[in-house]
């Protein structure tokens, strides 16, 4: 895992990218937070039973542009279970917690990291 100094390094490289790194940087954060909201699914496929079989349905990933990429992945509490999310993830009164998307972030940030590095690590110093 990054340290913030790393991070911050990476924000300030990214500040000077060109406009078709910043492209590729976009479609690998979009890919990676449609594979996590997969992920997660899967996990909540396995966990939430006959009383949450809409749940994995809800779990979405939305990546826009906003003072830099944002990837927003989990629960649409719009869609059919979707307002179920936290009592899932983190458990209620009625269930333990399934931790189904803290699950799913480690491959997640696998595969963020790789996919970022191919898109842009030869550019970097």
């Amino acid at each position: 895992m990054a340290g913030a100094d790393e991070i911050f390094d990476l924000a300030a490289d990214f500040g000077k990218a060109s406009g078709k790194v910043a492209k590729a940087l976009f479609e690998v954060y979009a890919e990676s937070g449609d594979a996590f909201a997969e992920d997660w699914a899967d996990n909540a496929r396995e966990t939430s039973g006959e009383h949450g079989k809409h749940y994995p349905n809800s779990i979405t990933s939305e990546t826009r542009i906003s003072l830099g990429i944002h990837v927003e992945t989990g629960p649409d509490s719009s869609m059919k279970q979707g307002s179920m999310g936290r009592g899932f993830e983190f458990g209620s009164q009625n269930q333990p917690p399934h931790l189904d998307g803290l699950r799913a972030l480690p491959i997640a940030e696998k595969r963020l990291e790789r996919g970022a590095d191919a898109a842009i690590g030869f550019l970097l110093p």
